[in-house]
């Protein structure tokens, strides 16, 4: 035999009817006591066809306070206890049902949890869809009966707010008389029924008389607690501060909080259940919950919103032109390593040119010589000591422009020909000097020179011969240097 370690509530959720849920075990409204471990067996019914729960992302069961005046209450209210679930048995069975020996469902509460206040409650369960547009549907709902006193958890539950006197607080409250009081209509029989007028006389004459009742005061709800203590006949509480982007206006008998930052008028729930779910817009975009999704899978737009599915392996590529970006085939002098696509070496040099081979050549640079802003090769009239024609040195048309650097720096000449300067300044004791070097172990001869000693916002011009692949340093100071141009001889071109 089965040992007995929780109350057991096991209700059939009929989708078909809005009649109030009722314990299959006991054959009544569910109701148990409080402070009690409680389990909520849960069977989905269409009449009396069992329903699939393989769309189910989630079943949550609720208990929560009637309105005071015993209506059903709004789904914004605090539950008293609510608890979601997220594990299902869909081989439930109209005879494993009437068996008791499985559920679609098992809710369980511990007996701190289910030490609430005892009375009539409003009980609901619902559900939520894993459709790629999660839906929320009402299995059942009705009145919960919640029992005192069991053998359970004697902790005191929050109390309800307090509306009325019970029998002894009114007689505490209003004193029996043995007679008749001509002052306020009150007498002794049970049937004699005072007026308004006269219970206020009475209440007012006996105000002061010290037998008024011991007052307490305690904070409902889950929320931060604003009462702190009662000391003798002073109730102490905690005050309002306002925090960032927020206010407290107080009046005569309201205190506003507000806020500077604009809210969401309408507010919204959040219907998330489960760790890697996702909030999306359903229908006229109230948000719903979409489930995490399998591994492997992407979250695509369809047409009826977002939705996991599996990644295809079908897709092709385009073929990659100059007007579409489309996949390559790997072919020749090409390799591709972790998705990295590299050419092979194509490095070539030229054979030597000979009588019989096609192939490169060098100009000597003495009796050949190559334009190196054309490339264009010529050869030299005369020799490089000078003798030949008459005009071998004398200045081309042929330039090109040189960048000047810093005083001191070291130029080689491209071929035969001229270097030219053009400098202004603005400052006396200005000079700019050209020195070719003869050989590499030292400087000498100065082939070209300029200086000034005047006065200011003068011009200096310097122009000398230089040697094929000669080096050569300019020196200069206090000036600037507008044109420094290389300029071929007749004979180098």
């Amino acid at each position: 035999m089965d040992n007995l370690n929780e109350i057991i509530v096991r209700i059939k959720a009929d989708t078909s009817s809005f009649n109030n849920p009722i314990d299959v075990l006991r054959g009544e409204i569910p109701q148990f006591w409080r402070g009690n471990d409680i389990r909520f067996e849960i069977g989905i019914f269409n009449g009396e066809n069992v329903w699939s729960v393989s769309n189910y992302a989630s079943i949550s069961l609720a208990i929560r306070k009637l309105t005071d005046d015993g209506k059903v209450p709004s789904a914004s209210t605090p539950a008293l206890m609510q608890k979601t679930c997220t594990s299902f048995d869909d081989t439930l069975t109209s005879e494993t049902w009437k068996n008791g020996t499985k559920q679609h469902a098992a809710i369980t509460f511990s007996s701190d949890e289910s030490n609430v206040v005892a009375g009539d409650h409003w009980l609901s369960i619902w559900a939520i869809t894993s459709n790629i547009t999660p839906k929320i549907i009402t299995l059942c709902a009705g009145i919960v009966r919640i029992l005192e006193v069991g053998g359970g958890n004697f902790s005191a539950p929050p109390d309800p707010i307090k509306i009325y006197y019970t029998s002894n607080e009114c007689d505490n409250r209003f004193m029996q008389l043995a007679a008749i009081d001509t002052n306020t209509n009150l007498g002794t029989s049970d049937y004699m029924v005072p007026s308004q007028g006269a219970v206020k006389t009475y209440v007012d004459q006996h105000a002061t008389s010290g037998q008024g009742e011991a007052t307490s005061a305690s904070n409902l709800g889950t929320g931060t607690a604003i009462f702190k203590e009662k000391i003798d006949a002073d109730l102490k509480f905690k005050t309002l501060k306002a925090g960032n982007n927020v206010t407290i206006a107080v009046s005569d008998s309201e205190v506003t909080i507000s806020s500077s930052i604009a809210a969401n008028v309408e507010g919204m729930m959040n219907p998330m259940t489960t760790e890697g779910d996702l909030i999306v817009g359903g229908e006229s975009g109230v948000a719903v919950r979409l489930g995490k999704g399998s591994d492997g899978q992407i979250l695509k737009s369809m047409i009826d919103g977002l939705g996991w599915a599996n990644e295809s392996s079908s897709y092709t590529l385009p073929t990659a032109s100059t007007n579409t970006l489309g996949g390559v085939k790997v072919g020749n002098n090409l390799t591709i390593t972790d998705g990295v696509l590299s050419a092979d070496d194509q490095s070539y040099a030229l054979p030597v040119a000979t009588a019989d081979m096609l192939g490169g050549i060098k100009p000597d640079g003495t009796t050949i010589t190559v334009n190196p802003s054309t490339g264009i090769a010529s050869a030299v009239s005369g020799n490089s000591s000078g003798s030949g024609s008459s005009d071998s040195w004398v200045p081309s048309n042929q330039c090109v422009d040189i960048t000047y650097g810093a005083s001191g720096d070291t130029y080689t000449a491209p071929a035969d020909g001229w270097i030219y300067v053009e400098c202004t300044t603005s400052n006396t004791n200005a000079y700019i000097i050209g020195r070719v070097i003869i050989n590499t172990g030292a400087s000498s001869g100065v082939y070209g020179g300029g200086a000034t000693t005047y006065s200011a916002n003068k011009d200096l011009f310097l122009l000398f011969p230089v040697a094929n692949g000669y080096l050569f340093k300019m020196f200069n100071s206090n000036l600037t240097v507008n044109i420094f141009r290389f300029i071929y001889s007749k004979g180098a071109i």
